[in-house]
Order: C-alpha cells, then structure tokens, then sequence
C-alpha cells in the first residue's frame, strides 16, 4: 500500500508542476488548465479511496463484526489476495476469526457439557432422594408410601383389564422374643432375611413392602389365587427352615400370613383388598396361637 500512495503524491506533484509550467507559457488557456488539474486531484482522490481509504474501512467494519460475534463465519470478502499492507491485515483478521471460532465452540461445547453434567446430577440426586423417600432403609424393600403411591394404579389397572390382582400380608410370630432374648440386631436381621425372600420370589411387576416392624406386603398383579399361595408356601418354608437353623434356641419363631384377591374377594378397593387380606392374616396367626 505504501507505494500506492507514493504513487498518489508522485502524480499529484508532477501534474502540478506540469500545469504550473504550462501555466506560465500560456497564459490564456489557464482556467482551462485549472479545470483540468480540478478533474486530476478528483480522480487521484477517488483513486486514493480505492486504493487505500475504502479497504480499510472494510477491514475495519468487519474487526468490529468479529469482536461483537466472536465467529469467523461473520467476516465476509476478506481481501486476503491482496500483497500489500491491506492484504496482512486481512489475512491476521482472517486467521484471528478461525482462532476466536475455535475457542468460542470449544466454550459452548464445555457449557454445553458442563450443563449436562448439571442436569445428570439433579437427575440422580432426585432419583436418590425419591428411593430414600420410598424405601424402607433397613430392608430396601417399598414403604408405606410407596405401597400408597402404586396399588391405586395396580388396582385400576387390573379393573380395567379385567385380571386378578393378589394381595398378600405377612407377619412374624413371636418377633418380640427375638429382640428380648437375643437383642434388637439379630431382629434386624431376621427381617432382613425374610425381606430377601420376599424379593427372591416377587416378580418385576410386584410391590414388595415392609408396612413397618415385622408386618410385610406382597402385592401380586396379574396372579391368581393358587399360584400366590404356593409362593407364600415357599416363602413360609424356606423362612422356618432358615429361622431355626439361625436361632435354634427362640421357640415358636413362625410367620403366619393373609391372602385377598380381587377377583375371589370382589373386592371394591385397594382398603378393601388389604383389610381382607389383614383379617386373613390375624385369623391364621390366632389359629397358629392356640
């Protein structure tokens, strides 16, 4: 660019000094002249425009375009052809909107990361909450609230598709022996036991439930009244077998249980599908007491 100016001041100097001189040899034709060297300075200024002024408002238009979007996508018409001064400009403006590109992708794309990571963790920790909220920390089986939140939906459910749905109560007998004669730990174990017994023989669909002490809850779907007796049979069996290998000494440790379904008991609603099943439970467990 620097000799396209000198070229400017040299052709303004020479055609000065041209018309100077012909100025003083021809006295008469010296406003023609005059006009003349007015038609030169103009086309030099437009050529100075061209050649110097109008590149580099461009350059500056698009610096600023660059700084306020950060995006080389934004710098349109670089003139980065160019071998001079102007054509440097361009090409480090050029090169400075591919950096600036690059950096504010890999700024969204770590945002963009780093607001997953947020969402995931709330996700998590709401997931972890909510579990807390509805199991029952000593034997990870559901809870109370967790029974209340999901028969109501079992219930209709079976309603509508005109299936049985089988409720089944479980307590232990004698469970206060346990905690007298060997201590509350190795009553928490027992029912910790009978909770993975429970889990053992419930499906994916069931709702496994400890009510709370030694009062259990196997709500069965999509099952009916024979096949839940035989599962509550195993579990029976299974958890006498293990209780007395486990405390040989507690005499009369037993479970009894209570069996409603939908169907056989024409049951209403879910309290009265679980009061049927309660009063079987407390009939078997006086039965088992005599």
């Amino acid at each position: 660019m620097q000799h396209k100016v000198g070229l400017l001041v040299t052709l303004a100097c020479v055609g000065g000094f041209g018309l100077g001189i012909y100025a003083e040899h021809f006295d008469d034709a010296f406003w023609k002249f005059s006009g003349l060297l007015v038609l030169g300075m103009g086309v030099l200024w437009w050529l100075s425009g061209w050649w110097v002024s109008l590149p580099i408002k461009k350059l500056a238009d698009q610096s600023e375009r660059l700084s306020r979007t950060g995006l080389a996508s934004t710098l349109r018409h670089l003139p980065v052809g160019r071998r001079d001064e102007i054509g440097r400009i361009a090409k480090s403006l050029h090169t400075m909107g591919v950096i600036a590109t690059r950096s504010h992708m890999e700024a969204r794309s770590l945002r963009s990361t780093l607001d997953q990571r947020v969402v995931n963790a709330t996700k998590r920790a709401t997931s972890d909450l909510k579990r807390l909220v509805m199991r029952d920390p000593l034997t990870d089986l559901g809870n109370r609230r967790f029974l209340n939140e999901n028969l109501e939906l079992l219930f209709e459910s079976a309603k509508a598709s005109g299936t049985d749905l089988i409720c089944v109560m479980i307590d232990l007998d004698h469970f206060k022996r346990v905690n007298d004669q060997l201590g509350h730990e190795a009553g928490d174990h027992l029912l910790v036991f009978l909770a993975g017994l429970i889990r053992a023989t419930s499906r994916h669909d069931d709702l496994a439930v400890r009510l709370g002490g030694d009062e259990f809850v196997l709500v069965m779907p999509g099952t009916d009244y024979a096949r839940a007796a035989e599962i509550v049979a195993m579990i029976h069996k299974l958890f006498t077998r293990q209780a007395h290998t486990m405390f040989p000494n507690c005499k009369g440790l037993d479970l009894s249980y209570g069996i409603a379904s939908l169907l056989s008991d024409d049951c209403p609603d879910t309290k009265t599908l679980l009061r049927t099943a309660d009063q079987r439970l407390y009939a078997s467990k006086s039965t088992s007491n005599r």
